[in-house]
């Protein structure tokens, strides 16, 4: 259950920096709203895998790490 809040957390901080650059986005705005809305949620979900790779791909080094070096000093 951990797991989902630190997901939930994650894709928040995506959202936000995909908010952030749809902000500060020098382009012609979109005419369409569904079009604006599906590039917002379309741009956060991959946002959300990179950061989420990354999170779990250092999480998982540590939790080596450290049981490489418990059992070493073992």
């Amino acid at each position: 259950m951990r797991h989902v809040f630190i997901l939930l957390g994650i894709y928040a901080v995506g959202l936000a920096l995909t908010l952030f650059g749809a902000y500060i986005d020098t382009d012609a705005p979109n005419p369409s709203k569904l079009s604006f809305g599906l590039e917002i949620f379309c741009m956060s979900v991959i946002v959300f895998g990179l950061l989420t790779s990354i999170f779990y791909a250092l999480f998982f080094s540590f939790k080596l790490l450290k049981h490489l070096m418990e059992r070493r000093l073992a």
